[in-house]
């Protein structure tokens, strides 16, 4: 039987408030059909953090959410990765604000890129069949998205005209970001790989540990401010972690927000809505 790691709940008044002393409250954007992890950094409050590396037996801080913002988007899209840029028209004269979003199930998975305002798609590339797509991510002047239970991907021009194939080298392929410089693959895992965009060869590890657990099945991934954060798959948290130990820094506690999108009569109708998406 496989455990599924039950992330821990705030526990108390008491030390939230003492969390919320320490560090200022943090705002998600949420978007309806996605975990709002994906969103923080462009809608986060500046917060002042300690350089100083987490330790082992250190208790993670807890936090909350606030939904601040929605937006319209397709309900079919099996939602893997998601990332925001912006996007300039008429020699940056006009701008405006869009996601790179991958999605999965095969014969169904896409790279496309959408407008955030009105969820209109204005580029798409479809994956071949046999192909199920996961996570993505913008480095540059390439998109890169990586596909599940191998190691292949793709890489695309950001018109999405251009594409070649790519393999990370790993058996899985699970959530992707990137820290400016190296792609971050995770896959399945408590092992998070940096990989040179060029080479796809390994240049670093971490192991995610939470106390000496270890922190498996990490999915959306994206870095925020220094720190490596992602989802736990199957969980309605999103674990903070510190890029160069891999030690669980917080937890980010998203219950409540599927519930609200059910509400809304939102979720989709085989009810795999997650926090990395599906």
């Amino acid at each position: 039987m496989v455990e599924v790691f039950n992330c821990p709940r705030p526990v108390g008044v008491s030390r939230i408030r003492k969390c919320r002393q320490n560090i200022q409250k943090l705002f998600l954007v949420a978007l309806v059909f996605l975990f709002a992890l994906a969103f923080a950094h462009a809608k986060a409050a500046k917060q002042r953090r300690t350089t100083q590396q987490a330790h082992p037996d250190a208790l993670p801080l807890l936090w909350t959410y606030e939904v601040v913002a929605e937006y319209p988007h397709d309900p079919r899209a099996f939602t893997q990765g998601l990332q925001f840029d912006r996007e300039c028209d008429d020699g940056n004269k006009t701008c405006f604000d869009v996601f790179w979003e991958s999605t999965g199930l095969n014969g169904q998975s896409s790279i496309r890129q959408v407008e955030l305002a009105t969820g209109t798609v204005r580029r798409q590339w479809d994956l071949p069949h046999e192909h199920f797509g996961e996570g993505s991510t913008r480095l540059g002047d390439t998109v890169h998205m990586i596909t599940w239970r191998s190691g292949r991907g793709f890489k695309f021009t950001l018109d999405l005209q251009k594409v070649e194939p790519i393999n990370t080298g790993l058996a899985d392929g699970w959530g992707l970001t990137n820290n400016g410089s190296h792609l971050i693959v995770s896959e399945s895992s408590q092992v998070i790989h940096w990989l040179d965009p060029n080479t796809m060869q390994e240049v670093k590890q971490i192991t995610v540990t939470d106390r000496g657990h270890p922190i498996r099945w990490l999915n959306e991934l994206e870095v925020i401010d220094g720190e490596l954060w992602g989802n736990v798959w199957q969980t309605e948290c999103i674990a903070r972690v510190d890029m160069e130990t891999g030690i669980v820094k917080g937890w980010i506690h998203m219950h409540g927000l599927r519930q609200g999108i059910i509400k809304q009569g939102l979720s989709r109708e085989n009810g795999l809505d997650v926090l990395n998406g599906g």
